[in-house]
């Protein structure tokens, strides 16, 4: 898999999320946006082109009728609430332009946890959306993986994987299942597929091993 990289992260406490998510260190690079300067608004540049009750409510809406529960939000807009359960930025410059979040949780059909949906920005819409999901060694709950992640980015980026096919590949499951295999074979911690442009808009997906078995991360930005 030729978009498929290996590489190493800070990880930073998810706080109200229940899985630790790593510190974004290169997908979401504030000068790699267009250079606008929208007064008292830094982040109106970056902001993807939607709210984040559309989205929880459309992405709750949808999961279920595939058997995944996912909890109303948590909304976070306080300085320290962002500092202590929002912290996803490695630049703590960056960091600081966060004003406002929302945490969900996720669940499969039996109740067991199986990750978090967070979005970090502006109060208006978020820049970032983090969907994380957790994985036993032997993968068992990989097609609910699958499923949140086809959700999320049907919602989040568009319905037009079959016209894009990113990275050449004709479906989000392929180009997942070429992460798992990459992860597998390799000798590091993480591998990612870098920014994958997609309508209008980029993604990626990281795979890391851990004690419990992998952390998938699905990240949305502009």
């Amino acid at each position: 898999m030729d978009t498929v990289k290996s590489k190493k992260y800070v990880y930073a406490g998810a706080g109200a999320a229940a899985v630790a998510v790593a510190a974004i260190l290169v997908f979401f690079q504030f000068n790699a946006g267009p250079t606008v300067t929208v007064p008292n608004d830094p982040l109106a540049a970056y902001t993807l082109d939607f709210p984040y009750e559309t989205i929880n409510s459309d992405l709750k809406g949808q999961l279920i009728t595939q058997g995944i529960n996912m909890s109303k939000p948590i909304k976070l807009s306080t300085p320290g609430d962002i500092t202590s359960h929002c912290n996803f930025l490695a630049n703590q410059t960056k960091q600081a332009m966060i004003e406002y979040c929302t945490s969900t949780e996720i669940r499969d059909e039996h109740g067991n946890f199986l990750g978090n949906l967070n979005m970090i920005g502006s109060p208006i819409a978020p820049v970032l959306v983090i969907a994380t999901a957790l994985s036993d060694p032997n993968f068992e709950n990989y097609k609910d993986i699958k499923t949140l992640f086809g959700d999320v980015m049907n919602e989040t980026v568009c319905q037009c994987w079959a016209k894009e096919k990113p990275g050449g590949y004709a479906t989000l499951s392929d180009m997942m299942d070429a992460l798992r295999a990459f992860q597998l074979k390799g000798k590091q911690p993480n591998s990612t597929t870098h920014a994958v442009p997609l309508g209008g808009k980029h993604f990626e997906i990281e795979l890391t091993t851990n004690a419990q078995g992998y952390l998938w991360k699905l990240l949305v930005a502009k």
